[in-house]
Formats: C-alpha cells, sequence, structure tokens
C-alpha cells in the first residue's frame, strides 16, 4: 500500500470521526457572564429594557460604524423590536420578547439563520450595586458545532465589550445624569408668569403658528404697556402622536400676573424642574425631550404641564442654527404626590 493510499483512507477515517461526533455534539452552546454595576438596579434594568439604548452598548453599533438600528413604535419592554443592518454582522433584528421584575429576554435573529439568545438577570445587591447575570444561547448546524470552543469565545468576547459600553452608559446616567448625549439638570424653579395666544394646533403648523402669535403678543405687551422679563417661549400643554396635535402656547415672560385682551394669563407657581440646553434648530429637539423622558422614569418623576422651550436666541440676529440655544423645561413631581 503506498503512503498516498495510506494516508487518503486516514483522512477518510478523521472525516468520519468527525462527522460522527458532530451527529452526537450538542448543536446548543451556552456562555454566562456576570458583572457588578456601580448603580440602582433600576437604572441598570430600564437601560437594558429600552432597544434605544443598544446604538450605545451594543458591541455591534460600537464595533462597527456601518450598523444602523430601525425603531418604531414601541421601543420599551416586552414586544419591542427593531430591525439592524451591518456590513461587517449582517442583517437582521432584536426583539424583547419577556420583561418582568428581575429579568429580561431577548433575542437577536439574524437574517442568516442565526439567532442568539440573551437573558439578563438582575439582583439588588444595594441601593447603588446590582449584580447583573448574561446567559446568551446559540446554535450550530451540523459539523459547525465542532466549533463550538470558537463559536462561545467569540460571543464571550463580545458580550464582554458590550459589558463593558453599558457601563459607560448606566453610571453616565446615575453619576452625571447625561442621558442620549444631554446632560439634565435638576434644579429649584422659581414662579414665573407669562402672557399667552394658546390654541390646539396641528403638528406641521406649530412653528407657523408660534411666529405669527409671538408677534402678535409682542405687539400687545407694547400696547399694553407691559414689561417683559425673558426670552419667548412656547408653552407645551400636550403633544399628541396619535393625533399629530398638540396644545401650545407663544408666551412671552413677564415681571407679575398681568391681564391685556384677548391673551392668556398663566401663573407656574415655585417647583422643581429639569432642564436641557439644546443648541441647534430648535424643531430637530425631539431627542433632547426623549432624553428628559428617559430621566424621569428612572427616577419616577412625571411632568406638570406645560413644558417650556424657551428660545433664547434671536434667529434674526443670529442666522445659524447650529448655534441657536434653547433651554428646554419640564416641571416634574414624583409618580406618589400626584393628585
Amino acid at each position: 500500500m503506498t503512503n498516498f493510499k495510506r494516508y487518503l483512507i486516514y483522512a477518510g477515517l478523521v472525516v468520519v470521526f468527525l462527522i460522527i461526533l458532530s451527529i452526537f455534539l450538542a448543536k446548543e452552546y451556552l456562555v454566562v457572564l456576570e458583572r457588578t454595576y456601580s448603580v440602582p438596579k433600576k437604572i441598570l434594568y430600564n437601560a437594558i429594557n429600552d432597544l434605544n439604548t443598544q446604538k450605545e452598548w451594543n458591541a455591534k453599533a460600537t464595533l462597527d460604524s456601518t450598523f444602523q438600528l430601525s425603531l418604531s413604535g414601541q421601543t420599551k419592554g416586552r414586544d419591542a423590536s427593531g430591525s439592524y443592518t451591518s456590513k461587517t454582522y449582517g442583517d437582521g433584528n432584536i426583539t424583547i420578547n419577556k420583561d418582568s421584575v428581575d429579568l429580561i429576554l431577548m433575542d437577536d435573529n439574524g437574517n442568516n439563520g442565526k439567532i442568539k439568545h440573551y437573558l439578563y438577570s438582575f439582583t439588588e445587591v444595594d441601593s447603588v450595586h446590582t449584580l447583573l447575570k448574561v446567559e446568551a444561547m446559540s446554535h450550530s448546524g451540523f459539523l459547525s458545532n465542532l466549533l463550538h470552543i470558537i463559536h462561545k469565545w467569540k460571543l464571550k468576547k463580545q458580550i464582554n465589550i458590550s459589558l463593558d459600553n453599558l457601563d459607560i452608559l448606566v453610571k453616565n446616567r446615575f453619576e452625571n445624569n447625561i442621558y442620549r448625549g444631554y446632560q439634565i439638570k435638576e434644579t429649584a424653579m422659581n414662579q414665573k408668569f407669562f402672557i399667552s395666544l394658546r390654541s390646539e394646533v396641528a403638528m406641521e403648523n406649530v412653528g407657523q403658528y408660534y411666529t405669527k402669535n409671538i408677534s402678535a403678543l409682542y405687539q400687545k405687551a407694547i400696547q399694553a404697556n407691559i414689561t417683559i422679563a425673558g426670552m419667548p417661549c412656547g408653552l407645551y400643554y400636550t403633544w399628541d402622536e396619535k393625533i399629530k396635535k398638540s396644545d401650545m402656547a407663544a408666551a412671552l415672560p413677564t415681571l407679575a400676573e398681568v391681564n391685556i385682551p384677548e391673551a392668556e394669563t398663566v401663573n407656574i407657581p415655585a417647583n422643581t424642574a429639569l432642564i436641557i440646553e439644546f443648541k441647534g434648530d430648535n424643531s430637530k429637539a425631539a431627542s433632547a425631550h426623549f432624553a428628559i423622558d428617559d430621566y424621569m422614569f428612572d427616577h419616577d418623576l412625571i411632568n406638570k404641564a406645560p413644558v417650556i422651550e424657551e428660545y433664547v436666541t434671536d434667529p434674526a440676529k443670529e442666522a445659524d442654527p447650529a448655534k441657536w440655544l434653547t433651554n428646554i423645561i419640564y416641571y416634574v413631581q414624583t409618580k406618589e404626590t400626584k393628585k
């Protein structure tokens, strides 16, 4: 028997052995990791249970600049889902299948048929420390299950990167009040007085309504010899995405409560407020409002209408929208004191 035939037989035996081994080896593999975070359980839980945050901590998003996550409708809790595209990792979707007090079950379904199941379990160590346990399970096909050790190593590495990113995210929220890139200031706000023109307005007409009525309001103030005590504001009592309408007002701050014909007097009592200093075109400030929503959710706060947008920069004097400054102000109270 020639050496070539002998080697061929050996190779055949190896192939047969690998085939048999693949048949009997498990098609599933599991990676388990634990990490303790120096934040309250609620903040960690809320960060993971909101698909909006995936762009900040998911390893795919931070390692691949082409990663894009598309979300519509519900983004938090059970049944929230979103689709993603990625040149490095392929396309797919992420879904939250279950959330309860102490766990979140999330699936990453690749369009290539690869599915990863993530179970996040939360244990409160104390008021400012939380233990997070991650159990990630995936499947391999015939023969590819022979490479489980490599698959597990790659998945473990990816999860560790995600957990590192998550640590930065939740620490920024807890220690620095930074949400979606915006720093939120919580402060005691003094009593405020306004004169305003208020109406229910279609969302696409909000800017037009404000511009028209703030000019009219200035004229009324001049005619009534009223001193304006600050920058013009938009007051937003409701913002209803379903009917695409807002109950809003164009408003001017005054030193005290005053009354003028055909205008509404607004008196907002002193109260705790959340403030974001938004720079840019204020028509694109939705992300700043969402950031305050996230903060309120983490701290069990609710908004007391109206939301105030204080337009610090006069567009007539500064043409560059990137330099416009708007103070976004939410008056808040704890849920327990709601009446």
